[in-house]
This record gives structure tokens, sequence and C-alpha cells, in this order.
């Protein structure tokens, strides 16, 4: 008598098992995300970090072939303050936080700035200006359009389109504090940060310690080549941070300038870090300094010649 052969049935996954595993598998990946994220924004930090500290080092290498360090910006005795606004259509630009603002115009500042006279150091030899003439000049204008990596946090939210094709800026040299707030006497002199006008400090000037002292700072939005976009000081009127924030102030017409803008914008320190900004002293050293840092130590530690009292571990 033969047996009757008999194969062993298969059996599929039935619809519950299958919804089981993709929402196992859901599940997983919305675990592993937020650390793969953090481990992204962990290195665009460090990569931050480490473009300001080549900043730092170039400029400490102005120092060592000038004497001084870089001015904040050249006052060239010119009776205009701006040359032509970049762009007029509007611009969705985001700040911290993911928050859209709307950017009409923008006005560009004509004098050549820290930025500009720190090329040679940051080993852009091909990037010539001609001091002699105006940025805006047909000379300049090609090399003010250049994006330098090195200045632009990989963190920054940016727009890809460059308005006028001008290269971005996401650092700012520190100006020093003095408060803002109206009818309140500073209480100490102007000029009293590692850049102003003119500045040319050396090391000697930096009676507080080149190691409490900062030097350059992020900020959320500027150009390279633009007068506006160098600097920024602490300011003392916004709370409860004094990080991410922006404002901007009106101009009067003065003859022979052109067409006055409506506004000239500013924006002072702050990043897309979350609640860390990257800082360079002027010892060259980088620190990340919480957004919500006493605010007497951040006014102290802008300053160079305040004689204040700084902790060892800020």
């Amino acid at each position: 008598m033969m047996r009757r052969m008999t194969l062993p049935s298969r059996r599929g996954f039935t619809l519950i098992e299958l919804l089981v595993v993709i929402a196992i598998i859901s599940l997983l990946v919305s675990l592993l995300m937020p650390a793969v994220q953090k481990a992204r924004e962990a290195a665009r930090r460090s990569a931050c970090i480490n473009n300001m500290r080549q900043i730092g080092l170039a400029s400490h290498n102005y120092l060592d072939a000038h004497r001084v360090f870089p001015s904040g910006w050249l006052e060239p005795g010119k009776a205009c303050l701006w040359d032509v606004k970049p762009f007029s259509e509007p611009l969705n630009i985001l700040l911290s936080g993911n928050q859209p603002f709307l950017l009409n115009e923008w006005t560009f500042g004509s004098k050549y700035t820290w930025a500009t006279l720190i090329l040679p150091q940051m080993d852009q030899m091909t990037a010539y200006l001609d001091y002699s003439e105006a940025q805006l000049k047909p000379v300049n204008w090609n090399t003010i359009q250049i994006p330098i990596e090195t200045y632009v946090c990989p963190s920054s939210a940016m727009p890809t389109a460059r308005p006028g094709n001008l290269g971005y800026l996401s650092y700012r040299g520190c100006v020093g504090w003095w408060s803002a707030k109206p009818n309140q006497a500073p209480p100490s002199p102007l000029n009293n940060g590692a850049f102003f006008a003119d500045s040319g400090l050396s090391d000697r000037d930096f009676v507080d310690g080149m190691s409490s002292t900062l030097m350059f700072g992020e900020s959320l939005f500027g150009f390279w080549s633009d007068e506006f976009s160098c600097c920024a000081k602490s300011r003392d009127d916004f709370n409860p941070s004094p990080f991410d924030h922006h404002w901007n102030i009106m101009i009067e017409q003065k003859p022979p300038c052109p067409d006055k803008p409506d506004h000239i914008y500013y924006f002072d320190f702050g990043s897309f870090h979350g609640d860390l900004v990257n800082f360079t002293l002027v010892d060259g050293s980088t620190r990340s300094i919480a957004k919500n840092i006493d605010a007497n130590l951040f006014y102290a530690l802008s300053t160079r010649n305040g004689r204040e009292s700084i902790p060892k571990a800020f």
C-alpha cells in the first residue's frame, strides 16, 4: 500500500501580524531618529566651533603681522553710511526656534570690517579686495560674492538663494557692553569691547585678560562684506535672554547720500544650537555659553577693561 506524500502547509502573515510588525518598526525608527538628529547637530556644532577657532587663529596671525588685531570696521570719512540695498524683494528667514522672519530689505554698510581685513589670514588669497575703492565697485563686486565656508555655521538656517549672491556671515565681533536702557548712563566707557571703529587693539589693551574677554560670537544672519553685519554688543534691554534678537533703526537722509532705506536691520548674538551659543575668546580658545547665563556675567565677559571678577568656570 502506497503512502500519500503530503507537503507541509505554508502559512503567511495575517493582516494583524503585519500591522504589528509595522508598528514595532515605526516605534524603533521614532526612537532612533532623535538620536541621529542629536548626533548630526553635535557634528554641526563641532564644525561651527572649528570655524570660530579658525577665525580666532586668523585674528592672531593678523596681530603677529600688524602688531594689532583687526579693526571692527574702518571709518573712511564718507558722508554716507550705506551704498545700496542688496535686495528689495521679501526674504523669509528662520530665526532660532524655527520662528519665521520676513525681511523686506537689507541696507548694505559700505565700510570694510574685520571679516574683510583677515581674508589673507583665512587663506582666502584669491579673494582680492581693492581697499582704495568702495566694496560695491566693479573691481570688488565679484570678490564679495565669494561664499566663504568658514564664515558660515553649518547649523544656520539662512536661505540657500543668497540675496545679491553675496557671501553669508554667521559670526560677529564683540563691541562690548553699555546700557541700552533709556535714560540710563553707561556704567563704563564706550568702545570697551574687542572691536569698534578703527579699533586696532593690541594684546596689552585687554586688561581683563584675553581668556576672560569675548572676541567673536555666533549670530543668526549677515554678510561677511557688510558693515552692519560685522559686530554686536551685549544688550540689556532684551529679556529674559540677551540672545537671538533682532531690531531695526530709522535713519535720516543726509546729502549727498543716495536714497535712504527705510530701515537698517541688526542682529545680536544667537545660534541655532538650542540652548548654547559658541564664542571665541581673545586668547583664541572657544567656549559654548548657555543662553540662560547670568546677564551680569555675560556683560562682564563682553568688556575688555571693566576689571570685573570672572569665575574660573563660567
